[in-house]
């Protein structure tokens, strides 16, 4: 008997290296970013990572549940966090100023084909609606810290956050930099 002979399923396990819940999201994002939500499959996200079905089956039940978790990431990378980092500051001018780094930091692709996903894909939907509402309600609160009565921090609110959407939705390609000059002169 050969002590040497290694099986090669075993080989190709040793050689794969394991990929964590964090991975499938991050490609999920470029194929939305690349090639559009109707390539979210999960033979193309194993085709792509190169690895199995069963990799995939190991962290999510079944594609329904990856698009939940994706989303929840989403969630959490794309408006908590950023809500959180804010917060840590003390003056309302250095939060805004800071949130605006944020947003112009964030993939405006990946923003505007979730929203396109969400006209088709219930469960993408729920989640735009809880990020818009999360955003918003954020927003009117610096408004109100700034000392803006509650209305008008409201229209505030809708009108600062409908122009990053709308900026998102029509010009999605846009450099950061030249998203960067938009919001310098919209603040001024």
């Amino acid at each position: 008997m050969n002590y040497f002979y290694i099986p090669y399923c075993m080989v190709c396990f040793l050689i794969m290296k394991k990929k964590e819940k964090t991975d499938w999201f991050i490609k999920g994002f470029s194929i939305l970013e690349k090639e559009g939500f109707s390539k979210i499959t999960i033979e193309h996200l194993c085709s792509l990572m190169e690895v199995t079905k069963g990799s995939f089956y190991h962290h999510f039940k079944n594609m329904d549940r990856y698009i939940e978790a994706l989303m929840e990431y989403w969630v959490e990378e794309n408006t908590l966090s950023f809500i959180r980092k804010v917060e840590k500051l003390k003056e309302i001018p250095e939060k805004r100023k800071l949130l605006n780094e944020l947003a112009v930091q964030a993939s405006h692709k990946s923003e505007q084909m979730i929203r396109a996903w969400s006209y088709s894909q219930p469960t993408v939907k729920k989640y735009v609606e809880q990020v818009d509402k999360s955003r918003l309600r954020y927003l009117v609160k610096l408004g109100k810290q700034d000392g803006m009565e509650n209305s008008k921090a409201k229209y505030y609110a809708m009108l600062e956050y409908a122009t990053l959407i709308g900026i998102q939705q029509l010009f999605p390609d846009l450099s950061k930099t030249e998203l960067d000059q938009l919001q310098k002169i919209y603040n001024h």
